[in-house]
């Protein structure tokens, strides 16, 4: 019934985008989503395990090694990492109407300034996962940045972004509770979200192991909606990543509460960052992406001269790409693989002329290379 009902109101969309009888706004306002995260949290909802740094990326007073399975790319095969490799994680503060965000900066010491990657968090906010996240992205070549979205309030602090397994019911609404507080407040206010991502790029071009005019971005869920406002509103970026992402930048009614504030400030329109190449990974199985969303999504991009790929990976959820002991994850361990390369592919083809360097697994510990193929 569910899956029927999905596809009339996809059928209804088509009919309306071909005609041209109803506005992208509109067809994106009437969209519904279901209740993401936590329903009931009960036991087999919880992560099996607590997270942890995976053992490549784990620092010594805030540095590591890089691995031996870092190689430089040149014609025809791979050579041996040559220099410095290690890779040091900084505080990166970022004030901005009157408050100063945490983020996070990791870069590889002694190698030449590389482009900017800032990593939006999931509707968690900024935590260790996305730090790591960032690390790997140093270790692949470029600087990653962990970027911090939320303010410090005694209902929601950095401490209940990604509670422990064994938390109590109590500790999960509070987390649950805060974070969609934090993350709808943000999605209510775009013009003020834009300023906010803009000020964190631009301190991260200030730091002296980053490219001062390339950068991109990825994001995870929140994040995904993170990456697509930056494209929205012009920020000088030339590559951004999805990853199991919101299309759209609606605020969420996770309770189902029927007085939920629906409204958002919505931006001035006007034109998107044509110049900037958007890559969307997306589970098929994606309960927060029905397919009317990507129709909306794709036509959007598409009057908007935007270049774009959409790849949808069979029987697959949303919150693929977070690893194990992460509030919300659905590891698939497949298409965590398949996004991570096709990212680092995305981001070899736009900027060619700095080195990517070949990283065994991904901050989620998963086996990139080599992959056997199982008969």
């Amino acid at each position: 019934v569910h899956s029927l009902e999905r596809w009339q109101r996809t059928l209804s969309t088509l009919r309306q985008l071909a005609s041209g009888s109803s506005s992208f706004s509109a067809i994106v306002g009437r969209l519904h989503f279901r209740p993401m995260c936590f329903g009931d949290f009960s036991e087999e909802q919880r992560p099996k395990v607590q997270y942890r740094t995976q053992d490549h990326l784990q620092l010594n007073g805030g540095r590591c090694i890089a691995p031996q399975a870092i190689a430089a790319p040149i014609a025809g095969g791979r050579v041996s990492a040559r220099g410095s490799q290690e890779i040091q994680v900084e505080d990166l503060f970022v004030s901005f109407q009157g408050y100063t965000y945490k983020s996070s900066v990791a870069f590889c010491v002694g190698r030449e300034r590389a482009p900017v990657v800032l990593v939006f968090p999931n509707y968690a906010g900024k935590k260790q996962f996305d730090v790591d996240q960032a690390v790997f992205l140093a270790q692949s070549g470029y600087v990653g940045v962990a970027v911090d979205l939320f303010q410090e309030t005694p209902e929601y602090s950095s401490e209940h972004r990604n509670p422990g397994r064994d938390a109590t019911v109590e500790e999960l609404k509070r987390h649950r509770k805060g974070a969609f507080a934090m993350m709808n407040g943000l999605l209510r206010k775009p013009v003020f979200l834009r300023g906010l991502m803009e000020a964190t790029l631009l301190a991260s071009r200030q730091h002296p192991a980053a490219h001062q005019q390339l950068a991109g971005a990825i994001g995870y869920c929140f994040g995904g909606a993170c990456v697509l406002e930056c494209v929205r509103g012009r920020l000088d970026m030339q590559a951004v990543v999805s990853f199991h992402g919101v299309l759209q930048s609606n605020p969420l009614n996770i309770e189902q509460d029927p007085e939920f504030d629906h409204s958002v400030d919505a931006a001035p329109e006007g034109p998107y960052a044509t110049w900037c190449r958007v890559l969307i990974e997306n589970g098929d199985l994606d309960f927060v992406v029905p397919e009317e969303s990507i129709l909306a999504f794709k036509k959007e991009m598409d009057d908007s001269k935007v270049d774009w790929q959409f790849h949808n990976h069979a029987q697959t959820p949303h919150g693929f790409a977070l690893p194990p002991g992460v509030w919300s994850t659905a590891y698939t361990e497949a298409a965590d693989r398949r996004s991570t390369l096709s990212m680092l592919q995305h981001f070899k083809e736009t900027w060619p002329e700095f080195p990517q360097y070949s990283i065994a697994r991904n901050a989620a510990g998963t086996l990139l290379y080599p992959v056997r193929a199982r008969l």
